[in-house]
């Protein structure tokens, strides 16, 4: 004969009670991890941070300004078409800079619903790497990259 006072295991009301707590947290928290603009917004950071850097390191690598132009949800990199206006004050940025990683003829990017602002809505970098004014980028109202004017440091937080 068996003595069934031993045997282990989870009863009916343990079970329903876990299924209860995942369905509650299944239902409130995971939508959160899943949400598709926050990718959004994340990625858009991401790029616009890097697009900003990439346009500071061109500008030292090519001894040549690079300007960024800042348009409600959409960023673009230019730089002057006649090398001349390279070191000029009265530079025209008329010339797209390549996009490196796709090879696009020009380096400009958006996302709609996501919105970039700035305290100026253009600027660039010298052939030292300075930039042409202390700037502040704000990516979806809560992210933001700041650009020091001296020494054309970029960094996002």
């Amino acid at each position: 004969m068996t003595d069934l006072s031993n045997q282990e295991g989870f009863t009916l009301v343990e079970l329903v009670m876990v299924i209860v707590v995942l369905g509650i947290l299944s239902a409130t928290a995971l939508p959160k991890f899943f949400s598709i603009s926050s990718y959004q917004q994340q990625a858009f950071f991401d790029d616009t941070l890097s697009a900003v850097r990439y346009a500071q390191k061109m500008a030292v690598a090519t001894g040549c300004k690079v300007q960024v132009s800042i348009n409600a949800n959409a960023y673009v990199l230019n730089r002057p078409a006649n090398r001349s206006q390279c070191l000029s004050n009265t530079a025209v940025f008329s010339l797209p800079v390549r996009n490196p990683a796709t090879g696009d003829t020009s380096y400009t990017y958006s996302q709609a619903g996501v919105s970039l602002t700035s305290n100026h809505s253009t600027f660039y970098f010298d052939a030292l790497g300075r930039a042409s004014a202390n700037v502040l980028l704000t990516v979806a109202g809560v992210k933001t990259i700041t650009v020091v004017s001296e020494t054309g440091f970029v960094y996002g937080l």
